[in-house]
């Protein structure tokens, strides 16, 4: 086995001639050398994590659960920013108060600011459904095929002077779900 080639370093090659604790630092900091925390602007530590391709660029660094990149806006402790809002920032400006950035290329780890546009809310939302990005949403009351009611149950219910808890006895039922018939928060569209 051969050892690192770093000066002083007697550990075995891990990968690209480097044991595992200097190729993770060239990896995360660019540099082997260890001079504590990355001090690199915010700019530099950004575009480390950028892979541009013909068309997107793709965000390499962290990640959110929808594949939305992030960034550490400093040292530990501070707070952690959107890397396409950050890319907005950086290459076109200030991004206007209740407005959100949008992906003409509909790829959340896209960073490119010739792919990004402001807009509201709303905006964002009917892009969204006019490229058929949009969950379907469950369908309502016997449509939904785990419905345990039907419309005339649900109008039982409402009409019964009887408790929640009884009434859930009687229907094999919880009582949160007669709750929720009779406060409306489900099965709503039943008069």
């Amino acid at each position: 086995m051969q050892n690192c080639f770093v000066e002083n370093c007697e550990d075995q090659v891990v990968a690209k001639g480097m044991c595992n604790k200097h190729y993770l630092r060239h990896k995360r900091v660019g540099t082997v050398e260890d001079n504590g925390r990355s001090h690199a602007s915010l700019s530099t530590r950004f575009f480390r994590k950028v892979d541009r391709t013909a068309t997107c660029w793709i965000w390499t660094g962290n990640t959110s659960r929808n594949g939305y990149g992030s960034i550490q806006s400093g040292g530990k402790g501070s707070p952690t920013l959107s890397a396409h809002r950050l890319s907005y920032e950086m290459h076109k400006g200030q991004i206007p108060e209740g407005c959100v950035v949008m992906h003409s290329c509909d790829n959340p780890s896209c960073v490119n600011p010739d792919h990004l546009s402001i807009g509201t809310f709303k905006e964002n939302t009917a892009d969204m459904i006019a490229k058929g990005r949009k969950r379907t949403i469950a369908p309502k009351g016997i449509d939904n095929g785990k419905a345990k009611l039907n419309d005339s149950l649900v109008r039982y219910i409402r009409q019964s002077s009887k408790n929640a808890a009884s009434i859930a006895r009687e229907l094999s039922l919880s009582a949160n779900c007669i709750r929720g018939v009779r406060t409306g928060r489900t099965w709503s569209h039943v008069e």
